[in-house]
C-alpha cells in the first residue's frame, strides 16, 4: 500500500541538530512460553517486536540501508508523472520498504505542495506568497521512499477495555479520538464517568491486522556530503597537531632554563591529556609516559646539558606518541557500528524540473544502493564473469564426473603463465588452459605425467634452498634448458618471512618446455617463475643490439 505527502523543502542535511530516527543497539527479551500459561496481547505482542527488532537489527548492522534492488525511476507518459519500478529497500533504521507493483508518483503535484505557503488566518501578518515559478529555470529535487504502517480489519474486541472508550455502533461522534464505525459515542477522556460508561458500552474496536507500506514524497536535492573521517584517521590527524607542538630543543639559543623547563612540562601534560582520552591496546603507553619526570635544571649543571637532557625526555613523549598513534589506527581499522540516522528516508532518484515538466531523471544521484552478493553477480557479470563460471564449472564437471578420457584430458592444456588481453579473458581456451593449470599444481608432477605423459612437467618445490650451482644441473638434468638467473638480495620484498615461504609458492608441476626464472639470494636459491615473455623478448633485442654494435665497431676499424 502506497500514500503519496509532499516532503520538506529542506533536507535533513541542513539540519541544525539531529533528532534520531531510531536508537543503535538495543537490548532485547523474548517471551518464555509453558504449559499452563496465561497468555495476554503483552505476550504475543511481544513475540512479535522481539523478531521485528532482530530483523531490522540483522538488516541495519549487517547489511547497511539502500536499495537492495529494483525501484528503478523512468519517465511517465503523462506529463509530471514518473514510474517507480517493483523493488527491495530497507531504511536507515532497518525496515523493509517492499514495493510489490509499479507505482505512478505525481511529482509536480508533490513539489507545489511542498513549495506552497501555509494557509494564513485573518489575524497573521501579512505575508508575500512565493512568485510563479521562473520560465525556464530548472529545478531539481529527489524523490524519496519511506516505511510507514496502517492498521486494518478492525473488530470489535470481546473483552470490555478501560483504556478507550469510543464505540463501534452507528450515529454521534466519538470524543476520544478513536471512533472506527459510523460514529460510535464515548466519553472525555480523563472523566471520572469514563470507567462506568466503559463498562455499559460495548468492547472498543480494534485492528487485527499491521499493513507495511510505504510513502512517496520530494525534497529538495542536495550537494553530497562527505563521508566523515574514520577513527584511525581522526586519531592519527590529533597526533600530528601534536607532534607539531613538541618544543625544537635541537638548538639551545632560542631557550633560557626556565621557559625550556615550563615548554617540556605543557608539553608532556598536553601528551597526558591526549592518551588519557585515547583508545590504546598497548596499556603501558600511558603508564610510561606518566612516569617521565621532567625536573628544574641544577645549580651546577651547563644550560645546554639542561636542554639536551629534555631534548632527550621530549624524543622519548614523541615516541610513545607515534606508539600510541599506531594503536589507533589499529582499532580504526575495525568497523564501529553506524550512529544513529537523522532521517528514515530512502532516496530513490532526483529529477530535473523544468517549466512544469520533468527533463530529465537520474537514479545515481543520491542513490544509495546495499552490495549484496545478487548484486555483485549481476554487476560481475557485465564483464563476462558468468561465462567464466559456467566455463569453469564445464570443466570441474568433465574431471571430476566425466569419462576417462575426459578426465584424464583435462590435464594436458595446463600451461603456468597465459598472458591476458586488456579485456581479461577472452576465450573458453584460455579458461580451460588457466584452469588445468590450477589443478596440476595442486596434483604435483607425478600425478601430471602420469595422468599427460607429453606435459615433463618437474617438481621445484624441493630444488628451494639448495646452491645454485646444484640446482642448475638439476634442471638440465631435467630437461629445462631456457633458465635465467636474478638475484635478490638487494630487493626488500624478499626478507627472511618470504624466503622461508618460497616452498610453498614453488610450482610443483613445471613443464620443461617453458622458459624458468631462478631467484637466489646470497648463493642459494629461494624461488622460481615463469619467465615472462616480455623480459624474453627484450633480453633477445638487448642481445641483437649487441651484436650490432660489435658488427658497428668491427666496421668502423681501420683496414
Amino acid at each position: 500500500m502506497a500514500t503519496t505527502t509532499a516532503g520538506s523543502s529542506k533536507s535533513p542535511a541542513k539540519a541544525k541538530c539531529c533528532c534520531p530516527a531510531c536508537t543503535g543497539l538495543e537490548c532485547l527479551d523474548r517471551t518464555r512460553f509453558f504449559a499452563g500459561q496465561l497468555l495476554t496481547e503483552a505476550d504475543l505482542n511481544n513475540e512479535q517486536s522481539y523478531w521485528l527488532a532482530k530483523s531490522r537489527l540483522h538488516n541495519r548492522f549487517l547489511h547497511g540501508w539502500g536499495v537492495v534492488c529494483g525501484l528503478q525511476v523512468a519517465c511517465s507518459e503523462c506529463d509530471g508523472w514518473v514510474t517507480i519500478k517493483a523493488g527491495y529497500a530497507i531504511d536507515p533504521c532497518g525496515n523493509d520498504i517492499i514495493v510489490c507493483t509499479e507505482q505512478p508518483f505525481n511529482v509536480l503535484k508533490a513539489i507545489q505542495a511542498c513549495c506552497a505557503p501555509p494557509k494564513q488566518s485573518n489575524c497573521s501578518p501579512v505575508r508575500a506568497a512565493p512568485p510563479a515559478a521562473c520560465q525556464d529555470t530548472i529545478q531539481h529535487w529527489c524523490i524519496t521512499i519511506q516505511y510507514q504502517e496502517q492498521t486494518s480489519r478492525l473488530v470489535t474486541a470481546l473483552k470490555q477495555t478501560q483504556s478507550k472508550t469510543c464505540g463501534c455502533g452507528c450515529g454521534g461522534t466519538s470524543h476520544g479520538g478513536c471512533g472506527c464505525g459510523c460514529g460510535g459515542v464515548g466519553a472525555k477522556n480523563g472523566s471520572s464517568k469514563t470507567a462506568t460508561a466503559a463498562a455499559s458500552t460495548p468492547g472498543a474496536c480494534e485492528a487485527t491486522r499491521i499493513i507495511e507500506g510505504f510513502t512517496l514524497s520530494v525534497c529538495a536535492e542536495q550537494e553530497s556530503s562527505q563521508s566523515a573521517p574514520s577513527q584511525g584517521v581522526q586519531c592519527i590527524t590529533g597526533v600530528e597537531k601534536i607532534l607539531l607542538q613538541a618544543p625544537d630543543f635541537s638548538t639551545t639559543g632560542n631557550w633560557t632554563a626556565q621557559s625550556a623547563f615550563q615548554a617540556a612540562c605543557n608539553y608532556l601534560l598536553t601528551v597526558q591529556n591526549l592518551l588519557a582520552s585515547s583508545s590504546l591496546v598497548h596499556c603501558t603507553i600511558l603508564d610510561t609516559v606518566n612516569g617521565i619526570r621532567i625536573v628544574p635544571i641544577a645549580s651546577n649543571q651547563k644550560l645546554d646539558e639542561y636542554i639536551s637532557s629534555l631534548n632527550v625526555i621530549v624524543t622519548e613523549i614523541k615516541q610513545q606518541l607515534l606508539l600510541a598513534a599506531v594503536d589507533c589506527l589499529c582499532l580504526g581499522l575495525l568497523p564501529p557500528c553506524p550512529p544513529d540516522p537523522c532521517d528514515n528516508r530512502v532516496c530513490l532518484a532526483c529529477v530535473s524540473v523544468q517549466n512544469g515538466k520533468i527533463i530529465n531523471v537520474c537514479n545515481y544521484g543520491c542513490r544509495r544502493q546495499v552490495v549484496t552478493f545478487p548484486a555483485l553477480l549481476y554487476w560481475l557479470s557485465l564483464s563476462g564473469l558468468d561465462n567464466v563460471l559456467n566455463l569453469l564449472t564445464a570443466f570441474v564437471e568433465r574431471v571430476c564426473c566425466g569419462t576417462l578420457d575426459q578426465r584424464v584430458s583435462g590435464l594436458g592444456t595446463f600451461n603456468p603463465r597465459e598472458a591476458f588481453t586488456t579485456g581479461g579473458i577472452s576465450n573458453a581456451g584460455l579458461m580451460n588452459r588457466i584452469a588445468s593449470t590450477i589443478l596440476a599444481q595442486n596434483l604435483g608432477a607425478s600425478l601430471v605425467n602420469a595422468a599427460a605423459p607429453q606435459g615433463n612437467a618437474v617438481d621445484l618445490r624441493p630444488l628451494v634452498g639448495q646452491p645454485t650451482g646444484t640446482v642448475n644441473l638439476a634442471l638440465r638434468q631435467s630437461g629445462i634448458e631456457n633458465i635465467s638467473t636474478v638475484s635478490v638480495d638487494a630487493d626488500p620484498a624478499w626478507d627472511d618471512n618470504a624466503v622461508a615461504a618460497s616452498t610453498r609458492f614453488a610450482p610443483s608441476a613445471f613443464p620443461t618446455q617453458a622458459a624458468l626464472t631462478i631467484f637466489t639470494k646470497g648463493k642459494l636459491v629461494v624461488g622460481f617463475d615463469v619467465t615472462n615473455p616480455t623480459d624474453i623478448l627484450s633480453r633477445q633485442v638487448a642481445a641483437l643490439q649487441q651484436q650490432v654494435e660489435s658488427l658497428q665497431q668491427q666496421l668502423s676499424k681501420p683496414k
